[in-house]
């Protein structure tokens, strides 16, 4: 089993592999909580994302066929009644069915045969192998269709923390500005300042006021393609939380991130905080896993296999199979017994041909591993170099960075509030927080991103 992520994923998609011939589709029973957590939605995704659900009846469709490739021939069973006299100038002669005629042209002839294929040089050994190779090949294509899909789900969710996140910003500053209008109105009320300093302010507040816009829109969007992952629409979503079996509950603990009141009314409450923790494994060592785990590397290791033995099969078939007969013959009174045996005369058509195509299968699959094998190394060191990157960039808004920003912005309020400052420098050392910190949240969503893409490039969990 290739590692995806966490093991609640891996021990759910284990049995929807094995019970893949008698599950039914669980996109209909399997509702969505309206709070949702990403473990919860990596779950409700190995049951209901249509991607993995086309992929898991594909599963069905090849173990069948592998069925179907061990059968061995079926005999065919033939019977006959051949001249029957239906009119003779005879006397006597007609109708005859049973009797021998002596002086007729035609006696009734009844025959009833077994014939029964003898497969020689192994053709069914290796049919089976083929099969089996690719049903291998599909189960390791339908855990590539979780790996993307799931990727697709963590981006949404991060996509919709982060847009959280600048809502909670946007909010707070929103509301500072309120304060700081109130404020300003005094102020010019008593005549300490010009009342342009009520317009300046009043200008200021509308790019909060549109963050707070765009990042309700964001959250939204982000919602939707969590739905889309999970093949769901809005009536789908449950009042409450999950309390299926399969499917662990939603169990907000102290700490979690909690939903601005604002997104209340959401469709779905998306409960998800960022991951800042690095990773351990050097470059060669992710290199490794990703050629050891990636499930696309290996599907394309399982064809490579099937197109081998599949050239040995063409090259079986240049032996011939015989069709061996047994035969019972019922001639008027006369009852007769016989063995017919058949052997395929490769006058027109030798298998070389098939050979050759085997062969050239065989070529294409190999260049499609290596083109796999270099896909997967390629990933992991554009993955590795993002995270570098976004690893620098995260550490330069260390704690005691982030507490001088939120000093400097009490600072100015306090000075402001006293007359000892501008309105200016107010608002520049908001406009400078609100900006620190929305890069911040940007700087660990895009860390968050590149630590998803790293999983991805490698197949499995890091952490």
């Amino acid at each position: 089993m290739f590692k995806i992520g966490h093991s609640h994923v891996l021990a759910a998609l284990g049995a929807f592999i094995v019970l893949a011939p008698h599950a039914e589709p669980q996109s209909a029973s399997s509702s969505v909580p309206r709070r949702l957590t990403l473990p919860l939605a990596e779950n409700l995704l190995i049951a209901r994302n249509l991607s993995v659900l086309a992929a898991r009846y594909q599963i069905e469709v090849n173990r069948a066929a592998r069925l179907i490739a061990s059968y061995k021939p079926n005999p065919v069973l033939t019977a006959g009644a051949e001249q029957i006299p239906f009119y003779s100038p005879l006397p006597g002669s007609f109708p005859r069915f049973y009797k021998t005629n002596p002086d007729a042209g035609a006696n009734p002839v009844y025959t009833l045969r077994i014939d029964n294929i003898w497969e020689r040089g192994g053709k069914r050994e290796l049919r089976t192998a083929v099969a089996d190779e690719q049903l291998q090949a599909s189960e390791a294509q339908m855990l590539d269709a979780v790996r993307t899909q799931i990727f697709q789900l963590r981006r949404a969710f991060t996509a919709a923390t982060l847009a959280r996140e600048n809502l909670k910003l946007a909010e707070t500053s929103e509301q500072q500005y309120a304060q700081t209008q109130t404020l300003t109105q005094a102020k010019v009320d008593q005549g300490d300042i010009p009342r342009v300093e009520l317009y300046r302010v009043g200008a200021g507040r509308l790019q909060y006021q549109q963050a707070v816009l765009q990042a309700r829109t964001a959250y939204d969007g982000a919602v939707r393609d969590v739905l889309n992952l999970l093949g769901a629409r809005e009536q789908d979503i449950q009042g409450g939380i999950a309390q299926a079996a399969d499917l662990q509950p939603v169990t907000l603990r102290t700490g979690e991130p909690q939903i601005p009141d604002s997104l209340r009314n959401a469709a779905l409450e998306i409960i998800n905080d960022f991951d800042d923790s690095p990773v351990g494994q050097s470059l060669s060592e992710l290199r490794s896993m990703a050629l050891s785990r990636r499930p696309d590397v290996a599907a394309a290791r399982h064809l490579l296999a099937s197109t081998d033995n599949a050239m040995q099969l063409a090259q079986a078939q240049r032996t011939r199979d015989v069709d061996i007969g047994y035969e019972y013959q019922r001639v008027g009174n006369d009852h007769s017994a016989g063995v017919v045996l058949q052997v395929p005369l490769f006058l027109h058509n030798d298998q070389r041909a098939a050979f050759t195509q085997a062969e050239a299968q065989k070529r294409a699959a190999e260049a499609q591993l290596k083109q796999a094998e270099l896909q997967a190394i390629t990933d992991v060191e554009k993955a590795y170099q993002s995270y570098l990157s976004a690893r620098r960039i995260l550490d330069l808004y260390g704690t005691e960075n982030l507490s001088q920003l939120e000093r400097l912005r009490t600072v100015a309020n306090v000075s402001y509030r006293e007359g000892a400052s501008s309105l200016f420098e107010l608002l520049d050392a908001q406009r400078a927080y609100s900006a620190a910190m929305t890069a911040y949240y940007q700087a660990r969503s895009d860390y968050q991103l590149n630590l998803w893409e790293l999983e991805q490039a490698t197949g499995g969990a890091l952490r």
